[in-house]
């Protein structure tokens, strides 16, 4: 999957990303960031967004919508951002 990637600078000196995606999120991708280590918010997911975590981010989006926004939990998080960005590109 080709990504491209916008920064947004949150509060705290944490960063925030939005991948649009060139195709739209669903449940294979789903799947696959769960395949990574990502924990699911069923109740997001039955609502109709895409809504996981793990120790270092927060990855929501529309089901259906070709946009990923990656919120950073700790500072300093651009290299494991570029780890998501990479494994997204296998997706």
């Amino acid at each position: 999957m080709n990504t491209e990637r916008y920064t947004i600078q949150s509060c705290c000196g944490r960063t925030s990303i939005i991948l649009k995606t060139d195709r739209p999120l669903d449940s294979n991708i789903l799947n696959s960031l769960l395949s990574l280590g990502f924990k699911e918010v069923k109740h997001f997911t039955n609502a109709g967004i895409l809504y996981i975590e793990n120790e270092n981010f927060i990855l929501t989006g529309p089901i259906g919508s070709n946009r990923l926004q990656i919120k950073c939990k700790k500072e300093n998080c651009d290299e494991k951002i570029l780890d998501i960005e990479n494994k997204m590109k296998d997706i």
